[in-house]
């Protein structure tokens, strides 16, 4: 399709928009049991709460279907704009998580945006992208709070993609689409990151069994 590049992006982050309003997990929570994922557990329609409620096996199909409709965006975008290919696809994956975090079917409510940002920054720089999400993986194992990781993840890759674009190996493109996803992280773990300063967050139990199984305590 033979757009500007304006055009490009602006279509994209509609579609994008429009796939990240299906949120995986309140669709999973109503399957198993007839409730919404908003109200289920914790309240959040992620992969963690449903996990924890529900079980490894419901957090898995919430994970593979966050992943898949990030990635649906962005193959759908970039092949009808090949014009302005990357930044139809970043601005695709970037509306992803607006719309699974401030989904319009939901009365802008959501989730929190960790697996679909992750699927963002790995398609759109894969290197830096899956160093990000494993250093973020670490924080989690150490802090003991998913808060902590899910920021860190877009903070480490905001420090690689200022990097590369000084470096000259990727454009400014890179860091702009970094800096909404590092904001829209903040935004959705603001009040849990409060809460584990204080003391009164649930500790990741991914932590929790991984610092049991390297002998850690705390």
């Amino acid at each position: 399709m033979d757009t500007t590049p304006l055009a490009s992006a602006l279509a994209s982050l509609l579609v994008g928009y429009a796939f990240g309003n299906f949120l995986t997990a309140d669709v999973v929570a109503r399957v198993l049991t007839h409730k919404s994922a908003f109200q289920t557990g914790v309240g959040n329609p992620g992969m963690a709460n449903i996990g924890h409620e529900l079980g490894k096996g419901a957090a898995l199909v919430v994970l593979a279907g966050d992943i898949l409709k990030v990635v649906a965006a962005w193959v759908l975008c970039r092949t009808l704009f090949p014009g302005s290919a990357e930044l139809a696809g970043n601005a695709a994956a970037l509306a992803t998580t607006l719309g699974h975090n401030f989904s319009a079917w939901h009365r802008f409510r959501g989730g929190k945006g960790v697996t679909t940002t992750c699927s963002a920054i790995i398609l759109a720089a894969p290197a830096l992208g899956i160093a990000s999400c494993l250093i973020g993986l670490a924080t989690v194992v150490a802090s003991g709070y998913l808060c902590y990781g899910a920021v860190t993840i877009t903070l480490a890759y905001l420090v690689g993609s200022v990097v590369l674009a000084a470096t000259g190996a990727s454009s400014p493109l890179l860091v702009a689409f970094t800096l909404v996803l590092c904001a829209l992280m903040f935004v959705a773990h603001w009040s849990a990151i409060q809460a584990a300063r204080n003391g009164s967050a649930r500790r990741a139990s991914i932590s929790v069994k991984l610092r049991e199984k390297l002998g850690l305590r705390g």
